[in-house]
């Protein structure tokens, strides 16, 4: 209903959660008009407001609440329709025909409600479902049993049929709700990280506000045991902080001044003071509980199969039912055994399961992850992410700390002292944003040395920066990307060329007036996990590429080190996503793991583009289907084992709901499974696959 609205480009529904996720033109359509879509499809729609702490995951089970709890009526009507089951076992006469009903008939109309109105609706707008099918089923045999009762046949009366059918159907979905409430779990916790309340620093001293009141730049006090109500960064005092629920990193972080803290995470030692720089929805924890959001909403390749399926699935049953119902009538005589043969075979066909199998998996494994500082961003990439055979993954800021560290300083021009050297390379670099730049500053400052003015400061991806210094011009940067703007003096310093590759894994070169006057060599600094992550991706069965721009001597050497299968080195930015497109044209199913802007672009080919947080570019981010969210490598094969253990409860999931549909809907239509025994089935199915999405919880270990 959502796609026939001009403007919408697309449009993914997903009932378990209650979401529809819609991508429109504002121009041609507005939320009114779609929320109108939404009613006329016969269902009820209102725009959802930004994540709230406390937000709960609507409930579908008719008459419950999202807890599946049972009321006060639920029980009355439970117990009316034992009574009617007992009356059915030992009591035949007319006397009891007309019991039954008296018995039967408020449950017909306080159980069956919800699904008359369900059918109703989906009948209204050209659809049927299970509601219709339960609503068609026990209707058949309530109507049949009050047309015999009226004409004196005790013996061929099935209230109880009726009746115990939508009891047992409504206790199924009620426990239905109770366990997608619990597989929403994880969300929610993440959701009520943020505390409610904020102790600012104003003028007249402190006072707490609460928490959507924390303005930027506003300073805030956290005392120990609290959490951290909004980002910011810290500007007084020292503690150590517990990200785990947010970010998956196992050990608690260490921060003082300078240093950045993300709402939501535990305060644990000290007191300390910090400037919020980002509240509302613009927190880290807003925006992962966002991108769950929709990731939730979202759905994988196979479940729009499944929908496909499901949409001709009733029509399908329907007829099955009609033909069971004639086939023993006319066919043997037998009406009676027709009639318990068409009520079992639509209650039992009921496809929640076949619904449920996809959606609820994804709701656990995409709550899990968050929790573990990974967020899917949709569910199709949580699919694909099963499926991968090849991690190609960006060396600088990915694989290594974004704070190298200087392991040499050298002159090749006897103009140029070796501090001269460090002097010119810091001038130019202190407006880099690039980690060998904010290296080169650092070091600078360990030596004394002070940067000088700069103009015409200009950075170029993937070759160096360049400027003017005491007005001579200056670049540093890589040998190939100098050789490209033009520096002179390359050709002839192959032996200066070869030391630096060998005195450091990285080194950069400086050029004053077009000359290369020296060169400046880092040491790589890989992260604590880093070998340990390309270790256990081979293990996982994946081939394991290493991509750098770095000189093919220095990036093999790092590839040995980290023990990666293949190399690409000296691969300029706009090169990485062609890299990428070769391996997918090969057969392989390719994620590429990255931050930065000039990562962007191959994150967004990737069948799987996994940008790693903790200080990657926003777009980086965005291009990703994954984000990890600290920079954790251990997170990067979490999120692949994540995505294979929820991947193998779906297929588990649909498994059990066809073969039940396969086996048990020939089963009726033969007579061979009363009409009661069907609505336990269905009910027993629908909870069965839900409890298996929910075992993903024990199945999968964080690593």
């Amino acid at each position: 209903s959502l796609l026939t609205v001009g403007g919408v480009a697309s449009a993914s529904a997903n009932l378990t959660t209650g979401q529809a996720t819609v991508t429109y033109d504002d121009r041609v359509a507005d939320l009114d008009t779609l929320v109108e879509a939404v009613r006329r499809a016969g269902f009820d729609a209102q725009p959802r407001e930004a994540p709230a702490s406390h937000e709960r995951y609507p409930s579908e089970a008719p008459g419950a609440d999202a807890s599946g709890r049972l009321s006060a009526g639920d029980l009355i009507t439970a117990l009316l329709a034992a009574a009617v089951l007992i009356l059915s076992m030992f009591w035949a006469s007319p006397a009891s025909a007309w019991v039954q009903l008296v018995l039967a008939t408020p449950v017909q109309v306080a159980v069956g409600r919800p699904f008359y109105r369900g059918a109703w609706k989906a009948l209204r707008h050209g659809r049927a479902d299970m509601d219709t099918l339960v609503a068609l089923g026990t209707t058949v045999a309530y109507l049949y049993s009050v047309a015999a009762t009226l004409h004196g046949s005790s013996h061929e009366v099935y209230f109880d049929t009726a009746a115990v059918v939508l009891v047992l159907v409504g206790f199924g979905r009620r426990l239905e709700s109770r366990a997608r409430a619990s597989a929403a779990s994880a969300i929610t916790g993440l959701m009520q990280l943020q505390p409610p309340q904020a102790t600012v620093i104003r003028s007249r001293g402190e006072e707490t506000i609460p928490v959507d009141r924390v303005a930027v730049d506003d300073v805030v006090l956290v005392r120990p045991g609290q959490r951290v109500p909004v980002d910011g960064v810290v500007i007084e005092g020292e503690s150590a902080i517990d990200r785990s629920l947010v970010t998956g990193e196992s050990l608690p972080i260490e921060v003082g001044p300078g240093e950045a803290v993300i709402g939501g995470t535990l305060n644990q030692t000290g007191a300390f003071r910090f400037r919020a720089t980002r509240t509302g929805r613009a927190t880290l924890l807003a925006q992962m509980i966002e991108l769950v959001h929709r990731a939730q909403a979202s759905k994988a390749d196979i479940q729009r199969v499944v929908d496909r399926v499901s949409a001709v699935f009733v029509p399908a049953v329907a007829v099955v039912a009609v033909a069971a119902l004639l086939g023993w009538g006319l066919l043997a005589g037998r009406w009676v055994t027709g009639l318990h043969g068409a009520v079992a075979v639509l209650v039992v066909a009921c496809p929640c399961a076949l619904g449920l199998a996809t959606p609820t998996a994804i709701l656990v494994g995409t709550g899990l992850g968050a929790r573990h500082g990974v967020l899917i961003k949709d569910a199709a990439a949580f699919e694909r992410a099963g499926l991968l055979t090849h991690a190609v993954l960006d060396k600088t800021g990915t694989l290594t700390e974004n704070r190298a560290c200087v392991t040499a300083v050298k002159s090749i021009d006897p103009a140029f002292d070796e501090r001269a050297v460090l002097e010119r390379a810091a001038s130019i670099e202190q407006y880099s944003e690039h980690p060998l730049g904010r290296a080169i500053v650092d070091y600078a400052a360990t030596q004394g040395v002070k940067p000088s003015a700069v103009a015409q400061f200009k950075a170029i991806t993937g070759a160096g920066v360049t400027g003017m210094v005491a007005g001579q011009p200056i670049v540093v940067g890589r040998a190939l990307a100098l050789r490209q703007l033009g520096v002179r003096g390359l050709d002839g310093q192959k032996a200066h060329w070869t030391q630096a590759e060998d005195a450091a894994k990285t080194a950069v070169w400086v050029a004053v007036d077009g000359q290369i006057v020296g060169w400046i060599g880092f040491d790589e600094r890989f992260k604590p996990h880093a070998q340990d992550a390309v270790r256990r991706l081979k293990e996982l069965g994946l081939r394991v590429v290493l991509m750098t721009g770095d000189t093919r001597r220095a990036a093999e050497a790092a590839a040995e080190r980290l023990g990666v299968d293949e190399v690409w080195a000296e691969v300029q930015p706009a090169d990485k996503q062609l890299k990428v497109r070769q391996l997918q044209a090969s057969g392989g199913v390719v994620a590429m793991v990255g931050d930065g802007v000039n990562d962007a672009p191959a994150l967004a080919t990737a069948d799987v583009g996994i940008a790693v947080g903790g200080g990657a570019a926003d777009i980086a981010s965005e291009a990703g289907h994954i984000v990890l969210v600290g920079g954790d490598l251990p997170a990067l094969v979490r999120s692949i084992t994540l995505s294979r253990a929820t991947l193998r409860r779906i297929h588990l999931g649909l498994f059990w709901a066809f073969s039940y549909n396969v086996l048990l809907i020939p089963a009726a239509a033969l007579g061979l499974l009363h009409p009661m025994l069907a609505a336990a089935a269905m009910s027993l199915s629908s909870v069965s696959v839900v409890l298996n999405a929910l075992w993903l919880r024990r199945a999968w270990k964080p690593e």
